[in-house]
């Protein structure tokens, strides 16, 4: 999919991508150019660094907001541990992904905010 504002939805980019989200391996995506969820393995090692198993296998729909530019970024996390705390974001979870999508889509374009966001 090209792009993601116009479905309201973010796909994955690979056959890999799925794979890996849909084991019990727990990772961390984000959204390349076209809209499209793939593995960030940096950001998945940095979580990995924070956290401390066991880790749970459940899919977070989260926005990460970047604390010194404001920026906001819709990330798919596939387990609760690996996203409760960021050194230079502040996270939100959501029930879906349509959910955040809908919060992020609201922010404009870009998705830039500074402090007043809805999280729940």
């Amino acid at each position: 999919m090209s792009d993601r504002r116009d479905t309201s939805r973010a796909d994955f980019g690979s056959c890999f991508d799925r794979g890996l989200a849909q084991s019990r391996f727990p990772a961390v995506f984000t959204c390349d150019a076209d809209g499209e969820l793939r593995l960030a393995d940096d950001r998945s090692r940095e979580a990995h660094a924070r956290a401390q198993p066991p880790y749970t296998h459940q899919w977070c729909h989260c926005l990460y907001r970047d604390r010194a530019t404001g920026y906001v970024q819709y990330v798919l996390v596939t387990s609760p541990e690996l996203c409760t705390t960021h050194p230079r974001a502040d996270i939100a979870h959501y029930p879906s992904q349509a959910a955040a999508l809908t919060i992020l889509d609201s922010l404009g374009s870009p998705p830039i905010d500074h402090g007043r966001w809805p999280r729940t």
